[in-house]
This record gives structure tokens, C-alpha cells and sequence, in this order.
């Protein structure tokens, strides 16, 4: 195992309710960066610490990688189209297998049938995961693209307001992801006072949009009750019209800004990439949110056989918990260790795994380097979706953290996942710490036309729940009053 040399490491990111059985991340900044382009990271740590897990790696190697890649595709946009087609396709597969689980009987399985299961779900698992990371070397703690046609805008004379109005509605999806669809569908039988067997349907289809890593999935009563409210206030059919018809503008706004810009091809064939770009992020995170609702009975089988909790096999990559099945025996002592602390190295060459002291020993050193936070009235971000509004603060990095949010507080995350949806919705703007335009809070935020400033790194360290705070979205900058 090569010494850890890492220059100025930075946290890459920071996830709560996450383990290693979900997360593909080390193989895909470490392997698949490379495999696909030729070129990638040559040190990469990965920390779990009970529910939480941080990625970290070199701020001058991520931003160099980003700035060669931003440089590829410039030259030959094929390299950008390739990864969104794949990645496409990797989700359509993950996403059509995951409801052929959801038809199995698993607690009629036995151990072979369930290593079969589990290997074919994490063969379709891993690449939409892995492949993911790819673009996010142009598009998360990096801004590259973003960058390179905001810039481009400038030059063309837009003050800066018409900047961000230009590049919204440019690089906004056309395509819904699947929040919006179930959104528009639930208009629909909101319609009617009794859809009947169409609401089973919706909630068959729709059971995982909340789940994030670990559920749980919503029930039908949810589903009832969001009905019941729409149908009984009357303006469902109005409201479905209105998606509509900004469906439609939005694509009319898009030509108006080409032509007014008067926008070249090269231009505008890469504002088409950044868009298919974002919508491939929300596509892929459908994905496999869908994913682990789907292989969760796996793991609930494998838990009851084995006496041992969810919680401890999520703690276990899938290879992991296949090969402990193969041998009939898992070994809790180790489990246990594993989640409390551990560390998956990447040298450049091969995987490590370390455990609990010798992990704790091994990371010391490039925790001693992370940037100290410094206390500050203004934090600086990057504008997922613009406007000004001033709120309370909540800080909420897990659902279990959700019920102190109230309507129009501003919601302080580390990062957002689906789990926090509900609150989303209720929130008069998101701030978050890490992420950039791919990233789950920015998604959402274009999506319901929310104020958002992502990236701060600070935020969740600076604020505390109650501080009356001021976000300029239109700005990128978030002040405590």
C-alpha cells in the first residue's frame, strides 16, 4: 500500500444515512474517471463513521481534471454526449430491473437465489452509480461548463441579471423527472373524487419517490391524503394547465434567448449537452433511489437469516455481503467495527479497507490539513436557481431531523436527498454546503422554482437553527441578519 500523499485534500462530500452498500462513489472517481477518459485521481479516501459517509481527494487534482475535461468536450462534444447516453441507458436498465425485483418473493428464497438476486442487481447498480461520476468533474465542486456559458452570455453584452435569466432557462430540463411526473399525474386524478384502482397505480408506481438511501417507502394513505387535499380545494384541473403551459413556454423561451443572443451552433449544441446533463443527473438519481426500495427485501431477507440488522448490512459493500453468504457466515465482530469506522484507500493502483484504530491512524494526517471553518456573517455559494427572500434558518441533514421545519423556513443542509422532500417543498429557499449544478438541491430547486445557493462548504458550521438569514440567490450569497 502506497504512502497517502494527497495535496491540499479537500471533503468531497459528506452524506448522512449512507453506507458503503449504496455507495459506488470510490470506484468512480477512482476507476472509472480513468477508464473513460484516460486520465483521473491518484488518491482517493473514503470514511464511513456510523450513518455518515465523506469522500476526500486533492482540490488541484479534481480542479485540474475538470478543467482538461471541460477542454475535451470542448473540442469534441462526443466526449459529454457518450457519458449522458450511457448513463441513460445504465439508469433505463437499473430502473427496469428494479421493478422486476419488486415482483419477487424473496422470503421464499434461499441463499443461492439470493447471491443471484444481489450480484444481478449490483451489476446494474454499480455503473449508473460509477459512470455518474464522470460529468461531475465538469459540474460538482466544479463549475466548468457553467463557467465557460455564463461567460459566453456576458460577452454578448447581458448585464448580470439577464445573465442568470438566460442561463436558467437554457439549461433547464425539458424532459421531467419523475417528481414531476407524479406531481402531474396526482393533478390528474385529483380530478376525480374517486380514481380508485388509478390510485393503487399511483402509489405502485410512485411508492419510492421519498425512500432516499434506506426508506421508508411511502404508503397508499400518503397518497390518499395528498388526493383527498387536491380534490377538495378545486383547482386541480387549473393547476395541471399551468404545469402545462410552463412546459410549453419554457421551450419558447429557449428559442427567444437563441435568437436573441443570436447563438451559434457550437453554442447552443452545448447548452443542449449542460441540459441533457442535468436531466440525466435527476434521471439517474430516480434510478436509484427506485433501486434500493426495490433490493431492500434482499437485505431484509438476508438480515432475518442471519440475525443481524438492515443497519449492519448496509455497513457492507454488495461484493462483501455475497461473498459472506457463499461462506454461510458473516462476522458480526467485524460488521461492527466496519460501521462504526473504516476507511476504503484507492493509491492509484488498488483498494484498501481499514478498520477502527489503524483507519482512524491512517486518516489522522489528512484531517490535521482540512481548511479550518472561520466564522462568518456572509457565505458565498453558487446559484442553483435565482431570487431573494429572508427566513429563519433550519439545519436538516436527515428526514429524522424534519418535523422542527416550518412554511417558510430556509432550509440549511449539508446536501438534500430525496428523503427531504417534504420540507423542500414547504421551504422559502435551500443553502447547502457541498454540490453544484447536478446536485440534488439544485434539481429540486429548478423544479419548484425555489431560491438556492449550493456550494458554500459552510454553511451547516457557521448557522444555527433560528438565525434570521438572508439568501440572495440572484447573488450566490447567503447573510445571517
Amino acid at each position: 500500500m502506497k504512502p497517502l500523499q494527497m495535496q491540499n485534500p479537500f471533503m468531497f462530500g459528506e452524506w448522512f444515512d449512507v453506507a458503503w452498500f449504496q455507495s459506488c462513489y470510490m470506484t468512480g472517481v477512482a476507476r472509472t474517471i480513468h477508464e473513460r477518459l484516460g486520465y483521473g485521481l491518484s488518491q482517493v479516501v473514503g470514511e464511513l463513521e456510523g450513518n455518515v459517509q465523506r469522500i476526500y481527494m486533492s482540490r488541484s487534482e479534481w480542479t485540474e481534471l475538470g478543467e482538461r475535461y471541460l477542454n475535451d468536450v470542448l473540442a469534441d462534444p462526443e466526449k459529454l454526449t457518450s457519458v449522458n447516453r450511457d448513463l441513460r441507458k445504465a439508469a433505463d436498465d437499473l430502473a427496469a430491473y428494479s421493478q422486476e425485483l419488486k415482483k419477487v418473493d424473496f422470503s421464499q428464497c434461499d441463499a443461492e437465489e439470493l447471491i443471484s438476486y444481489l450480484d444481478a442487481y449490483h451489476k446494474k447498480h454499480h455503473p449508473v452509480f460509477s459512470l455518474g461520476q464522470v460529468p461531475n468533474l465538469l459540474e460538482l465542486e466544479n463549475t466548468f461548463l457553467k463557467d465557460y456559458l455564463e461567460n459566453w452570455l456576458k460577452q454578448q453584452g447581458l448585464p448580470d441579471e439577464r445573465v442568470t435569466e438566460a442561463f436558467q432557462t437554457l439549461a433547464t430540463p425539458r424532459e421531467l423527472s419523475m417528481a414531476q411526473r407524479e406531481e402531474r399525474d396526482m393533478l390528474r386524478l385529483a380530478q376525480e373524487k374517486d380514481p380508485g384502482e388509478k390510485l393503487t397505480q399511483h402509489w405502485e408506481t410512485y411508492s419510492w419517490l421519498h425512500f432516499g438511501w434506506t426508506g421508508p417507502s411511502l404508503s397508499r394513505e400518503y397518497f390518499e391524503q395528498i388526493h383527498a387535499g387536491l380534490y377538495n380545494e378545486g383547482n386541480a384541473k387549473q393547476l395541471f394547465e399551468n404545469f402545462i403551459a410552463q412546459d410549453e413556454a419554457l421551450t419558447s423561451e429557449k428559442k427567444r434567448w437563441i435568437s436573441e443572443t443570436k447563438m451559434p451552433a457550437d453554442i447552443v449544441r452545448l447548452f443542449r449537452k449542460l441540459e441533457e446533463l442535468l436531466y440525466i443527473k435527476a434521471h439517474r438519481m430516480d434510478a436509484l433511489f427506485l433501486s434500493y426500495e426495490a433490493s431492500q427485501p434482499i437485505l431484509q431477507k438476508i438480515a432475518r437469516d442471519h440475525f443481524l440488522s438492515l443497519g449492519q448490512l448496509y455497513a457492507l459493500y454488495p461484493d462483501w455481503i455475497i461473498e459472506m453468504l457463499r461462506k454461510g457466515e458473516f462476522d458480526i465482530e467485524r460488521i461492527n467495527e466496519i460501521r462504526k469506522y473504516s476507511i476504503q484507500y484507492f493509491d492509484g493502483e488498488d483498494f484498501y479497507l481499514l478498520i477502527g484504530d489503524q483507519a482512524r491512524s491512517f486518516a489522522a494526517p489528512m484531517v490535521q490539513q482540512l481548511p479550518a471553518v472561520e466564522q462568518t456573517n456572509e457565505l458565498k455559494g453558487e446559484v442553483a436557481y435565482p431570487g431573494k427572500v429572508t427566513g429563519p434558518a433550519k439545519i436538516v441533514n436527515m428526514a429524522k431531523e424534519m418535523e422542527k421545519f416550518k412554511d417558510g423556513d430556509v432550509l440549511i443542509s449539508n446536501v438534500t436527498d430525496p428523503t427531504l422532500l417534504p420540507i423542500m417543498k414547504k421551504a422559502a429557499a435551500f443553502v447547502t454546503n457541498q454540490g453544484g449544478l447536478t446536485c440534488h438541491a439544485a434539481i429540486v430547486a429548478r423544479e419548484l422554482r425555489t431560491p438556492c445557493v449550493i456550494g458554500t462548504k459552510i454553511a451547516t458550521k457557521v448557522l444555527k437553527d433560528g438565525d434570521l438569514v438572508e439568501v440572495d440567490a440572484d447573488n450566490g450569497i447567503v447573510r445571517k441578519l
